[in-house]
């Protein structure tokens, strides 16, 4: 009997481009897109500066004295010069994840592109795969690491676990070994290594630390070694999702779960097509609850100065990432911290009716009018709310008057049920993109990723993103 592995890899090694639907290909287009976009603005932030001298000092060299160092690498967002493969991919990784702005599939709680775009680009530049190709791979990647979520939706989140870094390596691993040409043993292999180098905990949560954003890179990077481990002949496990100590077993045991999911309808149910968009730079389960408190700023007669009291009204699982506990959530600890702050991002909504990325400076999250109406901010528990399936929100204050305004969304806005625009997303990334560049290179830029198919290879869309 074959081990859903080999079933995965026995799939994509025989699918080809042109049996991916259109809308499929289209809608990658724009994850990647919405990727690039968001890793352009991240440059900008100090934690992008952090991950690259790290990377630096492990090469051994001076801050960005990168200039004819290496004879082959892989294009890093925002340098001039090339640096090796796996490196290259932790800190893609880390940028497209900084911003906490990427997409994500809602019902097996996945962040996509943030840990197989950069092993693609990675992959595709050191193999010169085909635009074509490259687009494949990261589809394909997508349809693996999302049903390594949907066997068991929020479980390993319960149990503080970060399904995208999880998942992500073992994408990233298929991504790089398919434009590799690998052979079906090695990237089998390579799979079963990935097991050994899955990580990234939830504990971040606890004081606000950004380490979250490189989970991401690591989970890029850990699968392109693991791939190039298995080229070399190293073995690793084919039963490594469920077998007895396999990922399932080990992370989750004594839960249940539903291996055949990893298998179902590949190549049939499109799971790339339910990856959702992030209108706001911040947790995605806090989301409908903004859409919900600007309808209510912008009602006629709204005053901030007038609210007495501001009740979320949440399901468990939201209340555990971004309302509890609730007195450190009102004043939050850093930028990062306040990203999983319900009642910093709600007030940020009353108060400036914004929550974009410079609502999250230093300066704004320590914003006295701000932070007095976060301090409004109590919750209650919805267990009839349908998540994780989707991420809901439901927002009553009460005014000194006594009057009393409610507003609930059902669906966060960005997910299949309440979609973004096309005209959405391409302002998002002109918006993040235009953070460094001019509207010219961006326009350019976004011209070259929604014709790559076209294109030969990814050269010229990698030398747009140096700089």
């Amino acid at each position: 009997m074959l081990s859903a592995t080999e079933i995965i890899v026995d799939h994509a090694k025989k699918t080809k481009f042109e049996d991916i639907p259109k809308e499929v290909v289209e809608k990658t287009k724009f994850l990647l897109l919405d990727a690039l976009g968001i890793a352009i603005a991240s440059t900008t932030l100090p934690v992008s500066n952090q991950v690259k001298e790290m990377v630096f000092r492990i090469l051994g060299i001076q801050s960005r004295d990168l200039t004819n160092r290496f004879d082959s690498g892989c294009t890093v967002i925002g340098e001039k010069n090339i640096m090796p493969i796996t490196q290259a991919a932790l800190i893609n990784g880390s940028l497209i994840h900084s911003l906490d702005y990427d997409d994500t599939h809602t019902k097996s709680v996945i962040h996509n592109c943030a840990p197989l775009v950069p092993s693609a680009l990675s992959g595709a530049e050191l193999f010169q795969a085909s635009a074509k190709d490259f687009l494949k791979s990261i589809i394909l990647g997508f349809e693996f690491q999302i049903r390594i979520g949907l066997v068991a939706p929020g479980s390993f989140h319960a149990r503080g676990f970060h399904m995208t870094s999880i998942a992500g390596t073992f994408g990233s691993s298929l991504v790089f070994g398919l434009l590799g040409n690998f052979s079906h043993k090695a990237i089998v292999s390579a799979l079963g290594i990935c097991g050994s180098m899955t990580s990234g905990l939830f504990e971040y949560l606890e004081d606000g630390s950004p380490v979250k954003v490189v989970h991401p890179g690591w989970a890029s990077q850990s699968g392109i070694v693991a791939s190039l481990l298995a080229n070399e002949g190293f073995g690793g496990p084919s039963s490594i999702l469920e077998g007895r100590f396999g990922l399932y077993n080990s992370h989750i045991h004594g839960e249940s779960f539903d291996v055949g999911i990893l298998t179902s309808q590949l190549g049939e149910k499109w799971e790339t097509l339910d990856i959702a968009y992030k209108p706001y730079p911040c947790g995605h389960v806090i989301h409908a609850f903004l859409d919900a408190a600007k309808r209510i700023y912008s009602s006629d007669n709204y005053s901030v100065n007038s609210i007495k009291s501001i009740k979320c009204i949440a399901a468990k699982g939201a209340i555990d990432l971004v309302l509890d506990p609730l007195d450190a959530k009102k004043i939050p600890r850093s930028s990062y911290d306040a990203k999983f702050s319900l009642p910093y991002c709600i007030a940020s909504i009353l108060v400036r009716g914004t929550c974009n990325v410079e609502d999250f400076s230093d300066e704004a999250i320590n914003d006295s009018e701000v932070l007095k109406v976060a301090s409004l901010v109590d919750y209650e528990e919805d267990p009839s709310q349908d998540f994780p399936n989707f991420f809901p929100g439901s927002v009553e204050i009460i005014f000194d008057s006594g009057d009393r305004a409610i507003e609930h969304e059902k669906f966060q806005r960005g997910c299949l049920e309440n979609p973004m625009s096309e005209n959405d997303i391409r302002k998002k990334f002109m918006d993040n993109s235009t953070m460094v560049f001019d509207q010219e290179i961006a326009q350019q830029l976004f011209d070259n990723v929604m014709g790559l198919e076209e294109s030969k290879n990814v050269n010229s869309l990698t030398e747009m993103l140096k700089f």
